[in-house]
């Protein structure tokens, strides 16, 4: 071979050779990775369960009750949510007090932490404790007798909703779709309704332009009764009582669990009700009355006074109507509650507040005296939606 073709040949040659050795090298580099890949999928499987006290379980392995649908369609056709079993035991029951004892309060934990917004329980005796934690995860939530509803929220790209009917155990017994926002729960003294309202439009109660769809529940079937409260029948004075941009919340039953109080708005004003749940009839009681919240002997009535507007901001003031004389009277809580108002006993009011104005989502629970004297008492800290839980004399139990 002459010089001129050793040179011809010598770009060829090293073409070859580079060639080689990229398919060598990528043999070796396909080799690794699928060993590599037989050494993760050999990985016995504790080894993928070590985080799982971290993390929820998976959907697939709830344990729940089939969701029944209501029996009407609902115009929301987000998914139901379905909530992890709670973290207490079935056949632990439910935490309570003797009637002679401090009772047990029931409520949403708002405390930063991997329980944040959490059904929780603690004894009122022993409230500087850790509470009794399940897996229960309320945007607001009530609890009577042997029934409880649990109001849940799923936030991903859309956000959905559901109540959740939960027993003594803290085991979901039924869900339903909502068509909105949680706004407020209250489950009847008997266990046997419970009233759910949310915004369909709009989040809060001091603009205009909200909309909201009062519904109520049978704890037992899990069955819609009332789709919406605005199908019920009002009276004003003896006459008809009626307009196009009703709006009920805030229910709130009587021992009877037949009857209930709730706010209607309309025109700007907002208007006390009675209701009767098996007539779906309503009738006014007086104006300037919202979230009304009944007391346990089912004479007083707290509920929070809106003031301000116009040139000021909204703000509500606690007071609290005597049912029998008509007379009101503010508490002597200052700061502005816009809350699920609760009475803590015959006497006491509590409910919670924003733990600090900086807008966290931390709020504490606090107590004032029902007839007007005293001041604001710290009751719980880190907490929300407070449910009282005591036990009865005939041994069952219940919230009071």
């Amino acid at each position: 071979m002459t010089g001129s073709q050793r040179s011809r040949w010598k770009p060829i040659a090293g073409f070859a050779a580079l060639t080689l050795i990229a398919v060598g090298g990528a043999g070796v580099y396909l080799a690794k990775a699928l060993l590599h890949g037989n050494r993760v999928s050999a990985l016995p499987a504790a080894a993928t369960l070590e985080r799982s006290d971290l993390a929820p379980a998976p959907t697939s392995d709830r344990v729940v009750s089939p969701a029944i649908e209501p029996p009407r369609p609902v115009k929301s056709a987000a998914p139901r949510v379905t909530p992890a079993p709670a973290t207490v035991p079935r056949d632990q029951p439910l935490p309570s007090a003797s009637p002679r004892e401090a009772p047990t309060i029931m409520f949403r934990i708002t405390a930063m932490g991997e329980s944040h917004g959490s059904l929780g329980l603690v004894d009122l005796a022993a409230r500087d404790r850790t509470p009794t934690t399940t897996s229960l995860r309320c945007e607001r939530l009530h609890f009577m007798r042997d029934r409880g509803v649990c109001l849940a929220a799923e936030r991903g790209m859309f956000a959905t909703y559901g109540a959740v009917v939960f027993d003594r155990s803290f085991q979901s017994l039924h869900q339903l779709r909502l068509n909105g926002s949680p706004s407020r729960v209250r489950v009847a003294p008997d266990g046997q309704h419970a009233a759910v309202t949310v915004f369909i439009s709009g989040h809060s109660y001091a603009t205009t332009d909200f909309s909201t769809q009062t519904t109520f529940i049978d704890l037992r079937t899990g069955d819609v009764v009332i789709q919406d409260m605005e199908s019920f029948t009002v009276w004003r004075n003896e006459d008809r009582f009626k307009s196009s941009d009703f709006n009920f919340w805030g229910v709130t039953f009587t021992r009877d669990s037949n009857r209930f109080y709730a706010t209607l708005g309309t025109g700007g004003r907002t208007y006390l009700v009675e209701g009767d749940l098996a007539r779906r009839e309503a009738r006014v009681v007086r104006e300037g009355v919202e979230c009304p919240a009944l007391s346990p002997d089912n004479r007083h009535v707290a509920f929070k006074k809106r003031t301000g507007g116009l040139l000021t901001a909204v703000t509500w003031r606690l007071s609290v109507l005597d049912l029998a004389s008509g007379k009101d009277w503010e508490l002597a809580e200052t700061r502005s509650v816009d809350d699920q108002v609760e009475w803590l006993n015959d006497q006491t009011v509590m409910y919670g507040l924003i733990a600090a104005p900086s807008g966290t989502a931390v709020t504490n629970v606090w107590t004032v005296p029902g007839d007007g004297t005293g001041a604001p008492v710290l009751l719980l800290q880190g907490a929300a939606s407070p449910t009282v839980v005591a036990r009865e004399s005939d041994g069952q139990t219940s919230a009071r």
